[in-house]
């Protein structure tokens, strides 16, 4: 793993094999506190002549049981990053994590590049349309603290469950082993 720049990152992106002719399509996964939201955001800022598009999984997932489900695949699969590879229009419901429940579906364009944010992004079933698979590591306490600064005390119960699930998601997919490049969290803040 190394401490990479933002403009190594962005070098390395834009040097690796396109999928599509239509689409970049950008995962950012790793463990929770690692940094994704903070690196897609700076990555979404560099290409600032193009549409980008962010796609948070916290906006995918069905709440904390149902989070790395087969439909969180089926959605990433179906609806995002088929049609975006494609070049097509594409449609998700985005979980309203206050009532429990998915929202009418969102309509967009698909963008010049899509970066897909958060656990569960880079999943086994959806890397052969990614163009690059960024692996954020963080240790889970470091990253637990992260979360709880950011977010709340409150959720730490929740969020040591979590862990727990992401870490079993990651260990079957594999996925940090297949991330096309790998960085150090402690660097993302």
């Amino acid at each position: 793993m190394t401490n990479l720049s933002l403009i190594n990152i962005i070098e390395k992106i834009e040097s690796g094999e396109r999928r599509s002719s239509h689409s970049r399509i950008i995962s950012i996964d790793g463990p929770a506190g690692g940094g994704k939201t903070t690196l897609a955001s700076r990555i979404s800022g560099h290409y600032i002549h193009e549409s980008v598009l962010t796609i948070h999984m916290d906006d995918l997932y069905g709440g904390w049981e149902s989070a790395l489900d087969e439909q969180l695949t089926r959605t990433l699969l179906h609806s995002i990053v088929t049609p975006v590879s494609l070049g097509k229009n594409f449609s998700y419901r985005k979980y309203d994590w206050l009532s429990g429940r998915f929202q009418s579906p969102v309509e967009l364009p698909s963008p010049n590049v899509l970066i897909l944010e958060g656990v569960g992004s880079g999943q086994k079933q959806v890397r052969k349309f990614l163009d690059q698979l960024i692996w954020i590591d963080i240790d889970e306490e470091t990253g637990l603290e992260r979360v709880l600064r950011r977010d709340g005390d409150y959720l730490e119960t929740e969020m040591r469950i979590w862990q727990l699930r992401e870490r079993e998601h990651f260990n079957r997919d594999n996925t940090r082993d297949c991330a096309t490049i790998r960085i150090d969290g402690k660097y993302f803040i």
